[in-house]
């Protein structure tokens, strides 16, 4: 018997892909700020300062959290997370899987728009 629901040979995967949009402006500006204030000149520094700088802004705004992963849209912050770091746990409670998204929704921002070479604000 043919299994309808699960074809080996028809993978079809969307991939998610961030706009220069999709993170409030006031947000990227506020970490911008705060990584051109510590002045960093390696690049594993500047990704750990990202780090936690995001993880700082995460743990302070609960609330805009959670609107920053449902103005993305949440099914698609899943996908994102799990396209970039593999199968996403949802037995937490919500206030960490909303961290989390937006964690991963802001990181993949900076990866497009902000790395350590380009460093250019789109």
């Amino acid at each position: 018997m043919i299994n309808l629901f699960k074809n080996p040979y028809h993978i079809n995967k969307k991939m998610i892909t961030i706009s220069s949009d999709a993170v409030p402006e006031y947000i990227t500006e506020l970490i911008i700020g705060n990584i051109e204030e510590a002045n960093i000149i390696d690049e594993d520094e500047y990704y750990d300062f990202l780090h936690s700088v995001i993880d700082d802004w995460i743990v302070g705004s609960t609330g805009e959290v959670k609107k920053l992963v449902e103005d993305f849209s949440v099914l698609s912050a899943i996908r994102l997370y799990e396209q970039e770091y593999g199968d996403f746990n949802l037995d937490e409670d919500d206030n960490k899987v909303y961290m989390c998204l937006a964690y991963c929704i802001i990181r993949e921002w900076f990866s497009n728009y902000y790395t350590f070479k380009k460093r250019v604000h789109i």
